[in-house]
């Protein structure tokens, strides 16, 4: 109670002072009174450490606004006004919070999505691209001769040269001279079609 007593006369002390050294004073005084108190009542409401200097910082700050105006005439503790601007900074803390955690929360669903989003596009460019370069290469096998056109087909299944020739029914060696044909006739079409593309 005497504490309250020492409390109150200080914020008076505070108020009826005109000079710039003595409010400092004062509010030092008073800061020292309210600091253990007011850890107390933050910490109680759940404050996190990091959190309670901030709100620490701003409870002193309203305090240092409101005293000058603060009517002691009308019979209100000012400890009355303290409690007031501590629930009303809790609901505010537990607000921002919310929103914080509501932010964080949207935040990573969009990255989720973005990314999901990027792969989605990114196997879907990749497989039009390879669709894109299947159909050249058939087309590229237009300008080849039947035999050159059926080993062309066989390598682009992974047969090795000796099965193509198996599967044939013709030497190795002939092989050997359509595939190289079959490579030079390919890439003369491939180079006259992607030219006018670039």
């Amino acid at each position: 109670m005497t504490q309250q007593l020492q409390l109150e006369e200080l914020f008076k002390q505070f108020q009826c002072s005109h000079n710039v050294c003595e409010r400092e004073r004062v509010f030092t005084q008073i800061v020292l009174h309210l600091q253990p108190i007011l850890f107390i009542k933050f910490k109680r409401m759940g404050a996190a450490e990091e959190d309670l200097k901030d709100l620490m910082q701003e409870m002193l700050i309203r305090i240092y606004l409101a005293l000058p105006t603060f009517d002691f005439s009308m019979g209100i503790p000012f400890e009355h006004y303290l409690n007031c601007i501590v629930y009303s900074m809790k609901k505010d803390f537990w607000r921002k919070k919310y929103r914080e955690h509501h932010k964080q929360d949207t935040l990573v669903n969009e990255y989720i999505v973005t990314y999901q989003s990027n792969h989605i596009t990114k196997r879907t460019e990749e497989a039009f691209i390879k669709q894109e370069q299947r159909e050249q290469l058939k087309r590229s096998l237009i300008s080849l001769s039947k035999l050159e056109r059926r080993v062309a087909k066989l390598m682009l299944l992974d047969y090795t040269q000796i099965e193509i020739a198996k599967t044939l029914g013709v030497k190795d060696k002939v092989v050997y001279n359509t595939i190289q044909r079959c490579k030079m006739k390919m890439k003369d079409y491939l180079t006259k079609y992607y030219e006018p593309m670039q």
